[in-house]
């Protein structure tokens, strides 16, 4: 059995292999094909003779730590053939992961996963994040100032970034963009689903007071909910408004009921959040809004209170402690400590948008 990088030859390979996952070989291919960050060192698999029975892959991304772009491998795409699991190769393949990952110099590393007792052996410690649901987004009392438009990258993508860089910027542990990073991350959501064998697609809006955009937000349909992966907003109480005028549509949408605000644009990806319910039936958002206590003040102003619901498949490994040790100006070991507080922290931020 052969544990190390695939080689450049293997990638057609790679993705026959995780195509037997979910029958859904496309999913796995956008990544590869358009990450600016791909590269085959991060790809690694286990060979028994002529073929390649398990994979997993490393996504190089940084993240906001403390005021700092800190890199972070996020590992995805793990995959074993049935009948080699429970034999020690994925396990092998973590072990080189971790090994990987120091050597190219990551320092922090991010999973989703629901064995959280496997990922716990190599180092990986799961943390309580806390995901907010919005019943009552479509009744929302918001000003109907704004106008809601579909997002062009063309037209849109600098002043949306800007508002990223002004807001997500803010918080610990969101995803650093720049320009590459972010029309690779819009590539991967043209059409994607949000985990392979899902067919939802991306529907991203911006609100505009007058000429500018005052906040964004980008939705997709997931197990059957309406979530937005992220959003932003300017400074100020224009920004809050905006927000709120921007999250009314979203419910009027995903309730089915007909949409007040005024629009501009193409729409037609708001299908996507159509309840499969009746038309008019009660339909809710989901979101994370417990990093920003001020925007989770005007939605219960406005009649829509927050309720979240927490899970725990948000699993975190230190993989540097002493480049957190020179960073955070403390012994490695508080370092650590300091790190794990910080993702554990309410105010953190890793928006589901930066999916991998």
């Amino acid at each position: 059995m052969e544990v190390r990088a695939a080689r450049r030859a293997e990638r057609d390979e790679v993705l026959d292999l995780l195509a037997r996952w979910y029958n859904d070989r496309e999913f796995f291919a956008r990544y590869n094909h358009n990450d600016p960050g791909f590269r085959d060192a991060l790809c690694l698999v286990a060979r028994d003779g002529g073929q390649l029975v398990s994979t997993v892959q490393i996504f190089d991304r940084a993240i906001n730590l403390g005021g700092q772009s800190v890199p972070m491998g996020g590992i995805g795409s793990v995959f074993t053939l049935e009948e080699y699991r429970h034999k020690g190769v994925a396990s092998a393949l973590m072990r080189l992961a971790v090994e990987t990952m120091a050597r190219e110099g990551f320092e922090v590393s991010l999973l989703f996963a629901e064995r959280l007792s496997f990922y716990n052996q190599f180092g990986w410690r799961e943390i309580e994040r806390k995901f907010s649901i919005l019943a009552g987004a479509a009744s929302l009392n918001a000003p109907n100032r704004f106008v809601i438009d579909s997002f062009e990258i063309a037209r849109d993508l600098a002043e949306v970034a800007a508002i990223h860089r002004g807001y997500s910027g803010r918080f610990n542990v969101t995803a650093v963009r720049d320009d590459t990073a972010w029309r690779a991350n819009l590539k991967f959501a043209g059409n994607q689903p949000l985990h392979p064998g899902e067919g939802s697609e991306e529907y991203f809006v911006v609100c505009r007071d007058g000429g500018r955009i005052a906040a964004y937000a980008r939705v997709a349909r997931f197990y059957g909910l309406s979530m937005v992966m992220e959003y932003g907003y300017v400074a100020g109480a224009v920004g809050i408004d905006a927000m709120l005028a921007t999250f009314k549509c979203l419910g009027e949408e995903a309730s089915g009921v007909p949409v007040t605000s005024a629009r501009l644009g193409d729409h037609r990806r708001a299908a996507v959040l159509h309840s499969a319910s009746t038309p008019a039936a009660p339909s809710v958002l989901v979101t994370h809004t417990a990093h920003d206590p001020t925007l989770e003040k005007a939605l219960d102003g406005a009649g829509c209170p927050v309720a979240h619901h927490t899970d725990n498949f948000y699993m975190w490994r230190i993989l540097a402690p002493d480049k957190l040790a020179r960073r955070f100006a403390m012994a490695p070991e508080a370092a650590s400590a300091r790190a794990f507080e910080i993702f554990a922290d309410s105010r953190s931020l890793f928006w589901t948008a930066d999916r991998f």
